[in-house]
């Protein structure tokens, strides 16, 4: 346990940026990490970091009950925005950590912990809960047709849905070569198993 804590720690802190460890070290000491959990980017970046390099740009929390984010909120500020791309409530509460004369952007989500695949594993040495792989490669793929220039008419964003491609695909690629090495080991053992 403690050699995966290490060299987690070692990649974390070779590929995230400076300014972002900084506002994820400063959520650690605000927040009670046992009760948030990342989504979005941190938890791209955790699921797939064994398999790919990627950067890390704003970070997505979800939350259950608003009073959690109480240290935030006193010592940052909060501010509340409407989400057309978020179903519950609509509403995400945003709060900006200012490092090097740059703002790292925080969104809190609120969720029902009960309704998405969490997992726990090392971040930056912090052991924090985020969307599991499943949860996020069906979340990437499910957004696809919802954002196309078709569905989302006027309001579309090529951006948003490149975003949502491109994860989807890295996503998809690991369980191929996986699900690619699981029927080469099948095919290995069948083929001895002939001789």
């Amino acid at each position: 346990m403690e050699t995966e804590k290490n060299t987690f720690l070692k990649e974390d802190e070779q590929n995230i940026f400076y300014e972002q460890k900084q506002a994820l070290k400063n959520i650690f000491e605000n927040l009670d990490i046992t009760k948030i959990a990342f989504v979005g980017g941190i938890a791209d970046y955790i699921n797939l970091r064994a398999y790919y390099d990627m950067p890390i740009n704003d970070i997505d929390i979800i939350y259950e009950n608003e009073d959690d984010l109480s240290l935030i909120k006193e010592n940052e500020g909060i501010t509340r925005f409407f989400n057309r791309f978020y179903d519950l409530q609509g509403e995400v509460l945003v709060s900006e950590y200012l490092i090097n004369d740059k703002n790292v952007h925080t969104d809190y989500y609120k969720r029902d912990f009960s309704k998405i695949g969490l997992t726990q594993s090392y971040l930056l040495g912090e052991m924090v809960w985020h969307a599991t792989f499943d949860e996020m490669k069906t979340f990437h793929n499910d957004q696809i047709p919802k954002l196309t220039s078709d569905a989302t008419g006027e309001k579309y964003e090529w951006k948003r849905l490149y975003k949502h491609s491109k994860k989807a695909s890295l996503y998809n690629n690991v369980c191929y070569l996986d699900e690619k090495q699981q029927l080469q080991t099948l095919s290995d053992i069948l083929w001895k198993n002939q001789e």
